[in-house]
């Protein structure tokens, strides 16, 4: 009875006042609802719990808690936001739902993670903070800017499902967009293409102090860059091309380390190339331009060479080798061009720049913890990359100063006494 007294007082009032009803504007004209502002999600548990509600802009599984895939979930409601990992080995349990998998929508529930949205991801430290793909999927998809730094991503695996490329590339992750890595180690992954790291055509990789290593692919072992990119004071070891029978076509090889398809311009600076090895290419770089389709219709009878361009400046490539024998660089239709002060120990990167330093034994350790977040390797007492390199960064992969010496040195370690 009250509510139907209510109900009649509310219609009076509107029979008394029409204007008003008149003045307001119908439903449907409202204004939108603003988009949720950008928030901070910190995880607080280890398991692969999914978001109850992807579209609500909070962190929450069925038990309370804030996981790594629904603060990923939950960022991707709120463009800009910051998912903080404390401490801990995240490992991905829920295996890809094939039905499930449709194009750049993917569902984000099964399988890798799909950053939609711009989205910085912060560990503790490579060496404490640990997502693991458990070997269901590769680790991450980047549909949208994104930055990480202070982590490991380990056993990705990407395999054949349908056509497009990118559901064979990038072990750990396949990026689409503007990608900054920081301090983050990518190991142990393994793909068609790009067993580290495959960034497709339009997208940018920044990487800078991080190591990409162990990593093996049937095509680009480490790193593929199909678009533009930097490598900054990192380290590109002992990754490998091998055949795994999971990527399209017969052909296995090309770059053990890094493998460059694309026409935009990539640079490697302060970095140390090796232990790289491939059945075909250049074991630590290779460089051949394969997106032709953009050239101009018709295709003019003189193709203006070269299509593609790599600079290299204060870095070591060295140590690796195709089928066994040394083979650190080789390049079709494009430019390897020193900027200075390179070591390449076989020749084949063709240095020639002041301070370059070609067919030169590098004296290099191993792959090993130098101190530091990540691992690197280290310089050995007579290396001719000693104080060999000018014009670097303030510090090394590890966060030593440089100079330690008259000079800086050449790659991603700056040796100390």
């Amino acid at each position: 009875m009250a509510a139907t007294a209510a109900t009649a007082a509310v219609l009076l009032s509107i029979a008394a006042h029409p204007a008003a009803l008149a003045a307001a504007p119908p439903a449907s004209a409202s204004a939108p609802a603003p988009a949720p502002s950008p928030t901070e999600f910190t995880v607080d548990t280890t398991s692969d719990a999914v978001d109850v509600d992807g579209a609500d802009g909070r962190c929450l599984t069925a038990s309370g808690a804030c996981s790594l895939r629904a603060a990923v979930m939950a960022a991707n409601a709120r463009p800009g936001s910051t998912i903080t990992l404390p401490p801990g080995h995240y490992r991905l349990t829920i295996p890809p739902d094939p039905r499930l998998i449709i194009g750049d929508n993917p569902d984000p529930t099964t399988g890798d993670l799909n950053v939609a949205a711009q989205t910085t991801i912060k560990g503790a430290g490579a060496r404490s903070t640990v997502i693991d793909a458990n070997h269901l999927d590769r680790a991450f998809r980047m549909q949208a800017d994104s930055r990480m730094s202070d982590l490991t991503i380990t056993g990705g695996v990407a395999r054949q499902r349908e056509l497009p490329i990118t559901d064979t590339g990038g072990g750990a992750i396949a990026n689409g967009h503007h990608m900054t890595l920081r301090r983050v180690t990518v190991t142990g992954n393994s793909a068609g293409y790009g067993g580290g790291i495959f960034n497709v055509p339009g997208s940018h990789l920044d990487l800078i102090d991080s190591t990409v290593s162990r990593n093996a692919a049937g095509e680009a072992g480490g790193i593929r860059f199909d678009d533009t990119g930097t490598v900054t004071n990192s380290t590109i070891a002992d990754n490998r091309v091998t055949n795994p029978g999971d990527r399209p076509g017969s052909l296995a090889g090309y770059g053990g380390g890094i493998d460059i398809r694309g026409r935009g311009p990539v640079e490697i600076l302060n970095s140390t190339i090796t232990g790289n090895r491939s059945s075909d290419g250049g074991g630590g770089i290779n460089f051949a331009p394969a997106y032709l389709d953009s050239l101009p219709s018709p295709i003019p009878d003189v193709i203006d060479l070269p299509l593609g361009r790599l600079t290299l400046r204060n870095s070591i490539i060295a140590g690796n080798t195709v089928d066994g024998a040394p083979a650190d660089c080789k390049k079709a239709f494009a430019t390897i061009a020193s900027l200075s002060n390179n070591l390449d120990s076989d020749g084949s990167c063709r240095l020639t720049a002041p301070g370059d330093l070609p067919s030169r034994t590098p004296r290099i350790g191993p792959l090993a913890d130098n101190g530091g977040p990540t691992d690197t390797v280290a310089l050995q007492p007579g290396s001719p990359a000693l104080d060999a390199a000018d014009d670097c960064p303030a510090t090394d992969q590890r966060g030593v100063a440089r100079p330690q010496g008259a000079a800086c040195d050449i790659g991603a370690y700056e040796h100390t006494s």
